[in-house]
């Protein structure tokens, strides 16, 4: 039997018909009458279970209204050998269209599979077997660059398993595969190599090989997690049929892994000037310790900025290789290798030793000093004796510590974050500050942060890639700078290389930078000439709250602060504000109550609070906020709101305000607020404006005076023409006394006027007579009415006199 042959089948779908397009079938010794997998099994080649099964797959194919495919492999009955027929069907053209194709291999061991189990894709040997066939048969198209070989790669595969768990990371494999299928053809090969990576066997002699690449990519940066799923893709064009498919796919690999650490790239196709270049691992190898003994690997710098202020505040040692015969070799070629192999910790505190000798140097000869950060991996941080060995390069210079920074990527704490803690809570016994590098990068930053003891967070520009063009993207770095500057933390964002990228940080908070805009990593010796004419600053939290408040206190769900905020002092929210522009961070629940709407928390915080005032309002309402930042003292204003809801319409509310500036960081505050719906108590004020003002209008006719007597304390408050007539005060006390005193009572009614009062007091309920007042005797009719409370004791009366006019 002929191991290569292969039988092509097309099924129509509308006319239920399948067309045969190869001749030769002597392979099976058989004819295709009837559907095939009734003629297999018609003539034994195959089981009536597996036929039954194979018919099942197909049925359903046909009802898919989706790309899809299905791989069986059935044993061949009655042979001498292990023979097995693969059977591929692909619904190319769903309810169109299904592709079957039938091939025999021989000599399988009972074990092996050609299908991967999860994602029903080809497995490596029979991917590489299937190519072997295409490149025997087409060798002219092969030397013609007609296929292409692409490797992918999901990168930090490892992480997603560890936190979201391995169904998860293998749902995403599923997904992956699925993708592939849509993408491709049924005429291209798909595999599943290993773990999280895939090959595909292309032929591009009709298609754009960059913008099928760059689709998949993007198809499968959709899928459903926290984060993009990020895959890179490493391309290999063929131009020669000679080579085997195992270069081919190793050359594919050499494409990838020079974009591993880049960005930007999605892709890299292979280029013959990558082998000539690349050196072997076993050579590295074999040099690495006589390199290092011999002083080859040098310590560059690349310097940090506040890009507010242009002022130096600090710098990342980065090793570099510097061969005699190679020249540099980069550190993406030699890092994995001894990161493999275990050389990295002894490279890395090499490093921390030239960094400790460089600033003995400057030390002595006094030169502008700021902070050095040198990186450490897990395999370091987890040897024995990690921070013994740190102290001992340390003391061995007599460095101080606060110019020495340790570096640690998140992930190299992920395998064993509480074994990573006690190594960092040691290292802050000695005084260091710890970096937390590639925040953003992993898929586990938010975690990380929670659990470990970082002091300041270096800020992937992976993250920020997409910012300027996506405002989803620029939210969350943004709270990502607003949560690092609660937790006290400054934050440098390291791979900026535009103007564009440094003025957008700045404009959401984050002033550090380091990356090419400034400067690319320097040798020593051109890093010393740029110390020497910079301005040299510190890094600093870059949220200055008030001494009274502890900020992660207030923002745990189980703090005091916390509970009396959502509890006890009223209406109240936190907002940012920043050049005009408010941003509502948190309200409590009393704080929706007194705005008596319809609205939920999540409204308010995704509104715009300003668009609740007319101009006249907000004025008001800023210049309070600007008050509060002058004077950081608390401040009041009252301001008309319109606010709307879908059910409850719109409604004017007048809200007092108390307003006090809790944190700073440049021209953004942090803002305290605390609020009382004064709607009723306005209206109330105004409607007895409206009422005095008629009762001044009414009063002025009649010449009426009014006044009130409270019982218990004596005391008289007269109307505003007892004032303005007669000169009384707007209280009088001890009264009647003190209104005799002055004169408005003559002295022949003065006692008969005490006794009324002893008899309001006594509870009479009415008095009146014609009593003269003034020193000019003028004749009034004086009537008074008293009040009781609910026990019928006298609490206040109520008086008024009126001018008695004579008969003409």
């Amino acid at each position: 039997m002929d191991n290569n042959k292969s039988i092509t089948i097309k099924y129509n779908c509308h006319q239920k018909q399948f067309i045969y397009s190869c001749d030769d079938y002597n392979f099976l010794n058989i004819d295709f009458e009837l559907a095939f997998y009734d003629d297999l099994e018609a003539n034994m080649i195959i089981s009536s279970f597996d036929a039954k099964t194979i018919k099942d797959k197909f049925n359903y194919l046909c009802e898919a209204d989706e790309m899809e495919s299905v791989f069986l492999k059935c044993k061949i009955q009655n042979s001498s050998n292990l023979e097995y027929l693969l059977i591929v069907m692909v619904a190319s053209e769903p309810r169109e269209n299904i592709i079957i194709t039938i091939t025999k291999i021989e000599n399988v061991s009972t074990n092996s599979s050609i299908i991967d189990n999860l994602t029903k894709l080809l497995n490596y040997n029979s991917f590489c077997q299937a190519v072997l066939r295409i490149i025997r048969q087409n060798q002219m198209l092969v030397n013609d660059g007609e296929y292409v070989l692409v490797f992918f790669d999901v990168m930090k595969f490892k992480a997603i398993n560890e936190i979201f768990g391995t169904n998860q990371g293998d749902n995403l494999l599923i997904y992956i595969a699925k993708t592939l299928k849509q993408q491709l053809s049924n005429e291209d090969i798909i595999c599943r190599y290993n773990s999280d990576k895939f090959l595909a066997w292309i032929n591009i002699s009709d298609k754009k090989i960059d913008t099928l690449i760059q689709n998949i990519i993007d198809s499968i940066a959709k899928y459903e997690l926290p984060f993009e799923t990020i895959i890179k893709a490493g391309i290999y064009q063929t131009n020669n049929c000679n080579v085997s498919v195992d270069t081919m796919i190793d050359r594919a690999i050499l494409a990838l892994n020079e974009i591993k650490d880049n960005y930007n790239k999605k892709y890299n196709y292979y280029r013959e000037s990558l082998r000539k270049n690349m050196l072997s691992e076993q050579e590295i190898v074999g040099m690495m310790a006589t390199s290092l003994a011999s002083r080859q690997f040098i310590v560059y710098y690349q310097p940090q900025y506040n890009h507010t202020t242009g002022m130096l505040l600090g710098a990342e040692a980065l090793v570099r290789w510097n061969h005699p015969e190679k020249g540099l070799i980069s550190p993406g070629v030699f890092i994995p290798i001894f990161e493999k192999n275990g050389f990295i910790t002894r490279l890395d505190l090499y490093v921390f030793e030239e960094v400790c000798k460089f600033l003995r140097y400057s030390i002595d000869n006094k030169l502008a000093l700021v902070p050095i950060s040198t990186n450490f991996s897990r395999h370091d941080i987890f040897s024995p004796g990690f921070v013994e060995n740190l102290e001992k390069i340390r003391n061995k210079f007599n460095i101080p510590v606060k110019y020495l920074r340790i570096e640690i990527t998140e992930s190299a704490i992920v395998e064993n974050a509480e074994h990573a803690n006690e190594i960092i809570r040691e290292l802050h016994k000695c005084g260091y500050v710890i970096e937390m590098d590639d925040f953003g990068s992993g898929y586990s930053s938010l975690n990380v942060l929670k659990d470990i003891e970082f002091d300041i967070i270096k800020l992937d520009m992976l993250f920020l890639a997409d910012s300027l063009n996506s405002k989803r993207t620029g939210t969350i770095v943004s709270s990502i700078i607003r949560m690092a500057k609660w937790l006290g933390m400054p934050i440098i964002a390291e791979g900026v290389e535009t103007v564009v990228q440094a003025d957008f940080l700045r404009s959401i908070g984050c002033d550090y930078i380091q990356g090419y805009l400034y400067s690319k990593p320097l040798p020593e010796a051109d890093y010393i000439k740029l110390i020497s004419k910079s301005a040299v600053g510190a890094a600093v939290p870059q949220l200055k709250l008030i001494g009274t408040l502890d900020a992660i206190d207030f923002w745990s769900p189980k703090s005091q602060e916390t509970l009396i905020f959502n509890n006890y002092v009223g209406g109240a929210a936190i907002f940012s504000y920043t050049n005009g522009k408010v941003e509502i961070l948190r309200v409590n629940k009393k704080y929706l109550q007194e705005t008596c709407m319809n609205q939920t928390e999540k409204d308010l915080i995704e509104s715009n609070p300003l668009e609740v005032f007319d101009e006249d309002n907000k004025a008001i309402y800023l210049s309070t906020i600007e008050k509060a930042i002058n004077s950081m003292d608390e401040e009041e204003c009252e301001t008309w709101r319109v606010l709307s809801s879908e059910c409850c319409g719109d409604e004017r509310i007048c809200v007092r305000s108390n307003i006090r500036v809790i944190g700073s960081s440049g021209d953004n505050y942090l803002v305290y607020e605390m609020i009382r719906n004064v709607t009723l108590e306005k209206e109330n004020y105004s409607l007895m404006l409206d009422t005095e003002r008629r009762f001044k209008m009414a009063s002025e006719q009649v010449n009426i005076y009014f006044w009130e007597y409270t019982v218990a304390t004596k005391e008289m408050r007269p109307c505003f023409r007892c004032m303005r007539d007669l000169g009384l005060p707007a209280l009088l006390t001890n009264y009647p006394d003190s209104a005799i005193e002055m004169g408005v009572f003559p002295p022949e009614v003065a006692d008969m006027y005490r006794d009324w009062h002893k008899q309001i007091e006594s509870g009479v309920k009415s008095l009146e007579a014609i009593i003269p007042l003034t020193s000019g005797r003028i004749p009034f009719h004086v009537r008074y009415t008293t009040e009781f409370d609910e026990n019928g004791n006298p609490i206040k009366a109520y008086g008024s006199a009126a001018l008695v006019f004579k008969n003409s």
